[in-house]
């Protein structure tokens, strides 16, 4: 059996959770109650998840949402709001904070549906990702070539073996703001067999802030919702359909995706007259 630390508040809220979740667990474990599995999968099952999920809450890699919180206080017999109320303070933390877990499951979704008013952060060019840092004027210069380095070295999802399905609704508004190389890399993702790209006419309707839906490989949805220095995912199922409904509303006033390579090619050309 793994040694286990005592949990120490002085870490990070993540790794924190994590620990007390692990203690909790192995503590049942040590307790050896007949008839009960308190193994990592042991406890999936007890809260409706899966393993490698509570390896995730246990590593600190991708802490719960509420929902999976509260289920893992009634399991394990921690005080209510134990886990809730850190997780709470997670919601209102810094980019880093709020952004961790949706950025780990990007990373394995099989299927993303997007929106947005800015490129995501999958399609964006380096100057375009350089020029959206200096506009809210974050970060040494240091910090922002190595914010553009972690983008691009996310973008590697597109080069693996079965690269995921992305449908994404982006704002005609985004096309005018957009570099002429971003444009182009629009272009080239239009092209791609695995991306659906089109755009929200402005007369159709405005995209306030930047959505994604994620579909996991074992079937577990979440969605991730972005504004200025402020962010959740969630994959309680209420949350998730709901921002689906949004993306599909949207979906339905947005244009045909030869229509909306039109719109790109035409917000090109003014880099060319």
């Amino acid at each position: 059996m793994p040694r286990v630390r005592e949990p120490d508040p002085s870490e990070n809220i993540e790794q924190y959770i994590g620990n007390v979740v692990q203690e909790a667990r192995l503590a049942k474990m040590r307790a050896k109650i007949p008839g009960e599995d308190w193994s990592q999968r042991g406890l999936a099952v007890k809260v409706f998840s899966s393993q490698s999920r509570i390896s995730e809450v246990e590593t600190g890699d991708a802490p719960p949402d509420t929902a999976l919180a509260r289920k893992l206080e009634v399991v394990l017999g921690l005080r209510p709001d134990q886990l809730v109320n850190l997780v709470k303070i997670l919601d209102q933390a810094t980019f880093v904070g709020y952004a961790k877990p949706f950025l780990h499951k990007q990373q394995e979704a099989v299927m993303i549906h997007a929106c947005g008013h800015i490129v995501p952060g999958l399609l964006q060019t380096a100057d375009y990702t350089r020029e959206l840092i200096l506009t809210a004027n974050a970060g040494s210069p240091e910090q922002v070539e190595r914010t553009i380095e972690q983008r691009r070295a996310r973008q590697a999802v597109w080069e693996r073996a079965d690269p995921p399905w992305m449908s994404l609704i982006l704002a005609e508004s985004a096309l005018y703001g957009a570099t002429e190389p971003q444009l182009a890399r629009l272009l080239e993702a239009h092209e791609t067999p695995n991306i659906n790209l089109r755009v929200l006419p402005s007369r159709a309707g405005h995209i306030v802030g930047t959505l994604s839906v994620l579909t996991l490989p074992d079937g577990t949805r979440g969605a991730y919702t972005e504004g200025f220095n402020t962010g959740s995912y969630s994959e309680e199922l209420s949350q998730v359909l709901w921002y689906q409904k949004v993306y599909d509303r949207l979906a339905a006033r947005a244009l045909a995706v030869e229509e909306s390579a039109m719109a790109i090619q035409k917000a090109l050309k003014r880099f060319h007259e």
